[in-house]
């Protein structure tokens, strides 16, 4: 990772935490729709779109095939990007919180440390994503993140564990499967009727999650913490893996 990059790790938190000091709100350069399009036009073919460090903050940029730009580290906060193509970004360090991302198509984009807090991503697609994100409150119903690599990196933890967050998270009728979500923290999220086959919640917080109706074929629960987690009418029952080493596991609700 370059060095910049790691004193953003650090810096980060301030930055988005609606800190709106002259440095945090005049970081970013300002672009209009207008001007994004006419930069993606412009980037000569085999070069990446640069949009980093950018401001669409008050901009609808809903739409918009953004395919290969790197955004690392842009402000998109509450911005419409409905049906944006952001298939193969950089988006590692996005600020994306309560942004409008339904049907969004992700595939193969990088995530390292998003921030989507309180988004709308109802119908996106984020197949394939190396997704390490925050995304508390996001409202995923209906989502496909079929074998995204959410799990935390154990072998480059340079700030500690960063850990895929999704708690309040809406994931009803999501199709994760083959997903790795490996110590990510799931508590009191939704996931009714989603499609979790071969899905790795090795030591999860899965504390108050609703599973009720899901698919779980296959899923992997070695460690997960399963306080009041409910797994009523679910499938796959018997071929859970790991379920004897979960955590908690006498307070789990079965039928």
């Amino acid at each position: 990772m370059r060095n910049y990059q790691v004193i953003f790790l650090f810096l980060f938190p301030l930055l988005t935490s609606g800190y709106s000091g002259y440095a945090a709100d005049t970081y970013w350069q300002k672009m209009t729709r207008d001007e994004v399009l006419e930069l993606i036009k412009n980037t000569p073919e085999g070069e990446i779109p640069d949009l980093r460090e950018k401001d669409f903050r008050g901009q609808d940029m809903s739409g918009v095939d953004f395919r290969g730009a790197d955004f690392f580290y842009t402000h998109m906060r509450g911005v419409n990007l409905s049906g944006a193509n952001f298939a193969n970004t950089n988006l590692d360090l996005a600020i994306m919180l309560d942004a409008n991302l339904e049907g969004a198509n992700f595939t193969n984009a990088s995530m390292n440390n998003t921030s989507m807090d309180g988004a709308n991503l109802k119908n996106a697609n984020l197949s394939n994503t190396n997704l390490v994100a925050k995304m508390n409150r996001a409202d995923l119903e209906g989502a496909i993140l079929v074998n995204a690599m959410a799990g935390a990196n154990m072998k480059n933890q340079p700030m500690g564990m960063i850990r895929t967050q999704l708690e309040n998270a809406n994931l009803k009728n999501a199709n994760l499967e083959g997903a790795d979500l490996s110590y990510c923290t799931l508590r009191f999220g939704k996931l009714q009727n989603a499609h979790l086959k071969d899905v790795d919640f090795t030591w999860c917080d899965l504390s108050m999650v609703d599973f009720t109706g899901a698919d779980l074929t296959g899923a992997n629960l070695t460690y997960a913490k399963l306080t009041g987690t409910v797994f009523k009418n679910i499938k796959g029952k018997d071929t859970l893996t790991g379920l004897d080493k979960a955590r908690d596991l006498n307070n789990a609700v079965f039928d």
